[in-house]
């Protein structure tokens, strides 16, 4: 298998922010756009980054946001990035961007709602995200998952539109609607305009660990239902699901897991998810995985690694082939830290394919970097 794999490319960097979880989409005009999630960084304050402050940054923040920015068909930035409208009480967390065939854009995450650790404790009946930067006083309870709609290629968007709470969610002190379950991870289109969207969570009556559970909408992503079965493994956490149209007349579902030595997880589906064959384990290692289908019906499964040498990892698996079989290719192996992956892939329209990651520069300041990659 030849090809080539570009040099890193900084797509967006500031030492003012904490910039991750980057999602990219091939728009119909030709253009690239880059979601990502950012948060202010506050190491910036100390006039410069210690050893002992090269990790000292978080994933939850009360001002994270989703961040856009725009790239020609040749990566040449078109303006700086632009923060979308923030929520009024919670913060975003990953960017995740889908076309659908109509050309309409989706942009869809979860929220933090942040509290301090006195009303957490009254609140919740299960354990809160706790905070680093601020000492560990400040808790973050998961708020609701949601898609927001555009019509012009991003330029503006629908208000927050929440997810549906799973039918099969136990009781709690929470308001049903912020029992979503967070979502992460490629969405699919079927052939007739369905949109399927996988989301994970606990609390499922029955299942001491967190399993996976479809959404769908009939109306381009105006509104959500409920769909599918559940998909779990015994004593496995089934973490940011992401979807494939894969194997040809099938979809597929890729795990990263928890309490599974990184290992993924995966479900096939042959009836649009109605329902799944028992997952099962196949031996890689990622964190987490971004499966894109090309043209000709083979699989890149790209992958964030956090194991020496840290970076990005692939393979490009062809069809009926077993996906451990495949060869896995380095992207890259440079990460300073293992706080890095996420990746993203978008197929451009001359072929060549976008691979998008967070990762820091030696400075530790994080940032979305991006590396192409010519297939012969």
């Amino acid at each position: 298998m030849a090809m080539r794999i570009s040099d890193p490319v900084v797509m967006y960097r500031s030492e003012r922010y904490f910039s991750a979880f980057p999602a990219l989409a091939a728009l119909p005009s030709g253009d690239i756009l880059l979601a990502f999630r950012r948060a202010p960084d506050h190491r910036w304050l100390l006039k410069g980054t210690a050893d002992a402050d090269f990790n000292s940054v978080d994933h939850v923040h009360p001002k994270s946001h989703i961040a856009l920015r725009r790239f020609g068909p040749d990566l040449q930035p078109l303006g700086d990035a632009v923060t979308m409208p923030m929520h009024p009480e919670a913060a975003d967390q990953d960017g995740n961007l889908f076309v659908t065939r109509s050309g309409r854009l989706i942009q869809y995450s979860f929220l933090w709602y942040p509290v301090t650790g006195a009303v957490a404790g009254k609140v919740t009946d299960r354990p809160a995200f706790v905070s680093r930067w601020d000492g560990g006083e400040a808790r973050y309870v998961y708020w609701g998952s949601y898609v927001r709609l555009s019509d012009d290629e991003g330029k503006t968007w629908s208000d927050y539109r929440r997810l549906p709470v799973d039918p099969d969610h136990g009781p709690s002190k929470w308001p049903a609607e912020h029992l979503a379950g967070p979502v992460r991870g490629r969405m699919v289109e079927l052939d007739d305009g369905t949109l399927l969207l996988s989301r994970y969570m606990g609390g499922i009556e029955g299942h001491e660990n967190q399993v996976t559970r479809l959404v769908k909408s009939l109306d381009g992503g105006e509104s959500w239902q409920p769909a599918g079965p559940i998909v779990a493994m015994p004593g496995v956490d089934l973490q940011e699901p992401a979807l494939a149209r894969w194997p040809e007349g099938g979809m597929t579902v890729f795990h990263r897991t928890h309490g599974h030595d990184d290992r993924l997880v995966i479900a096939t589906s042959y009836d649009a998810g109605a329902c799944f064959d028992p997952p099962v384990t196949v031996p890689i290692k990622g964190h987490p995985y971004d499966p894109l289908v090309l043209p000709d019906g083979r699989l890149l499964l790209v992958y964030g690694y956090r194991h020496a040498p840290m970076g990005v990892r692939a393979r490009l698996v062809e069809p009926g082939q077993a996906i451990e079989n495949a060869e896995e290719i380095v992207i890259r192996s440079d990460s300073p830290s293992r706080d890095t992956g996420y990746p993203s892939a978008v197929q451009l329209e001359d072929g060549r394919i976008l691979i998008a990651t967070y990762i820091a520069d030696k400075r530790g300041i994080r940032g979305i970097e991006g590396s192409l990659l010519e297939l012969e």
